[in-house]
Protein backbone atom coordinates (compact mmCIF):
# COMPACT_ATOMS: atom_id res chain seq x y z
CA UNK A 1 0.00 0.00 0.00
CA UNK A 2 1.30 3.61 -0.81
CA UNK A 3 2.22 5.74 1.74
CA UNK A 4 -0.39 8.40 0.93
CA UNK A 5 -3.10 5.96 0.86
CA UNK A 6 -1.87 4.58 4.60
CA UNK A 7 -1.74 8.99 5.88
CA UNK A 8 -5.85 9.19 4.01
CA UNK A 9 -6.42 5.89 5.71
CA UNK A 10 -5.62 7.11 8.72
CA UNK A 11 -7.14 10.80 8.92
CA UNK A 12 -10.01 8.80 7.63
CA UNK A 13 -10.25 6.17 10.59
CA UNK A 14 -9.76 9.05 12.89
CA UNK A 15 -11.96 11.15 11.98
CA UNK A 16 -15.02 8.78 11.59
CA UNK A 17 -13.85 7.39 14.88
CA UNK A 18 -13.88 10.83 16.84
CA UNK A 19 -17.20 11.80 15.02
CA UNK A 20 -18.94 8.52 16.16
CA UNK A 21 -17.36 8.87 19.48
CA UNK A 22 -18.80 12.70 20.10
CA UNK A 23 -22.10 11.15 18.24
CA UNK A 24 -22.15 8.22 20.44
CA UNK A 25 -21.73 9.94 23.77
CA UNK A 26 -23.69 12.63 22.86
CA UNK A 27 -27.07 10.50 22.12
CA UNK A 28 -26.20 8.46 25.67
CA UNK A 29 -25.86 11.53 27.47
CA UNK A 30 -28.71 13.68 26.07
CA UNK A 31 -30.90 11.37 24.07
CA UNK A 32 -30.93 8.33 26.04
CA UNK A 33 -31.09 9.81 29.67
CA UNK A 34 -31.93 13.05 29.29
CA UNK A 35 -28.59 14.99 30.61
CA UNK A 36 -26.46 12.52 32.16
CA UNK A 37 -25.38 14.21 35.68
CA UNK A 38 -24.23 12.61 38.82
CA UNK A 39 -26.14 15.52 40.81
CA UNK A 40 -28.99 14.75 39.20
CA UNK A 41 -29.25 11.25 37.58
CA UNK A 42 -30.59 8.39 39.41
CA UNK A 43 -28.71 5.55 40.09
CA UNK A 44 -29.99 3.42 37.18
CA UNK A 45 -29.38 6.18 35.03
CA UNK A 46 -26.03 7.05 35.85
CA UNK A 47 -25.30 2.93 35.63
CA UNK A 48 -27.21 2.93 32.29
CA UNK A 49 -25.10 5.98 31.16
CA UNK A 50 -21.61 4.53 31.84
CA UNK A 51 -22.24 1.34 29.79
CA UNK A 52 -24.22 3.42 27.06
CA UNK A 53 -20.67 5.30 26.92
CA UNK A 54 -18.53 2.20 27.19
CA UNK A 55 -19.86 0.97 24.62
CA UNK A 56 -19.86 3.77 22.60
CA UNK A 57 -16.10 3.52 22.88
CA UNK A 58 -16.14 0.06 21.89
CA UNK A 59 -18.19 0.89 18.79
CA UNK A 60 -15.90 3.88 17.73
CA UNK A 61 -13.15 2.10 18.75
CA UNK A 62 -14.36 -1.06 16.55
CA UNK A 63 -15.20 0.98 14.03
CA UNK A 64 -11.09 2.58 13.67
CA UNK A 65 -9.78 0.01 13.64
CA UNK A 66 -11.84 -1.87 10.66
CA UNK A 67 -10.98 0.94 8.53
CA UNK A 68 -7.46 0.89 8.74
CA UNK A 69 -4.89 -2.16 8.37
CA UNK A 70 -4.21 -4.51 12.23
CA UNK A 71 -1.21 -3.22 12.72
CA UNK A 72 -1.88 0.81 12.67
CA UNK A 73 -2.77 2.16 16.27
CA UNK A 74 -2.37 5.90 15.25
CA UNK A 75 -6.33 6.68 15.10
CA UNK A 76 -6.68 5.26 18.71
CA UNK A 77 -3.87 7.56 19.75
CA UNK A 78 -5.72 10.78 18.03
CA UNK A 79 -9.11 9.42 19.99
CA UNK A 80 -7.30 8.48 23.24
CA UNK A 81 -6.08 12.18 23.33
CA UNK A 82 -9.41 13.56 22.12
CA UNK A 83 -10.98 11.84 25.35
CA UNK A 84 -7.92 13.04 27.38
CA UNK A 85 -8.16 17.00 25.53
CA UNK A 86 -11.91 16.65 26.35
CA UNK A 87 -11.65 15.83 29.83
CA UNK A 88 -9.25 18.31 30.49
CA UNK A 89 -11.46 20.66 28.97
CA UNK A 90 -14.35 19.90 31.43
CA UNK A 91 -11.81 20.14 34.35
CA UNK A 92 -10.17 23.62 33.65
CA UNK A 93 -13.13 25.38 32.50
CA UNK A 94 -15.21 24.07 35.30
CA UNK A 95 -18.47 22.28 33.57
CA UNK A 96 -17.95 19.38 35.50
CA UNK A 97 -21.77 17.23 35.77
CA UNK A 98 -20.43 15.83 38.94
CA UNK A 99 -17.79 15.71 41.45
CA UNK A 100 -14.31 14.84 39.77
CA UNK A 101 -13.91 11.38 40.27
CA UNK A 102 -17.05 10.29 38.55
CA UNK A 103 -16.11 12.34 35.21
CA UNK A 104 -12.31 10.94 35.59
CA UNK A 105 -13.95 7.37 35.78
CA UNK A 106 -16.36 8.50 32.45
CA UNK A 107 -13.07 9.15 30.85
CA UNK A 108 -11.59 6.08 31.98
CA UNK A 109 -13.99 3.59 30.62
CA UNK A 110 -14.02 5.77 27.68
CA UNK A 111 -10.69 4.96 26.77
CA UNK A 112 -10.78 1.29 27.94
CA UNK A 113 -13.58 0.39 25.91
CA UNK A 114 -11.39 2.25 22.65
CA UNK A 115 -8.76 0.11 23.37
CA UNK A 116 -11.02 -2.42 23.59
CA UNK A 117 -13.47 -1.94 20.69
CA UNK A 118 -9.42 -2.06 18.63
CA UNK A 119 -8.45 -5.51 20.38
CA UNK A 120 -12.45 -6.74 19.39
CA UNK A 121 -11.72 -5.91 15.80
CA UNK A 122 -8.26 -7.25 15.70
CA UNK A 123 -9.95 -10.93 16.73
CA UNK A 124 -13.34 -10.35 14.31
CA UNK A 125 -12.51 -12.70 11.14
CA UNK A 126 -13.53 -10.17 8.66
CA UNK A 127 -10.87 -7.72 9.60
CA UNK A 128 -8.38 -6.35 7.44
CA UNK A 129 -5.10 -7.92 7.12
CA UNK A 130 -1.78 -6.20 6.50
Amino acid sequence: MARRTKVFITFLASCVGILSLWLYTTLVQEVLIDGLSYCSSTRTELVMGTMGIFGAGLVAGFMASLIVVRSNYLPHIFMSLFVLGKLCFVVVCDTLSGPLWYETSLGVALLSALWLGRLAADRFPLAPVS
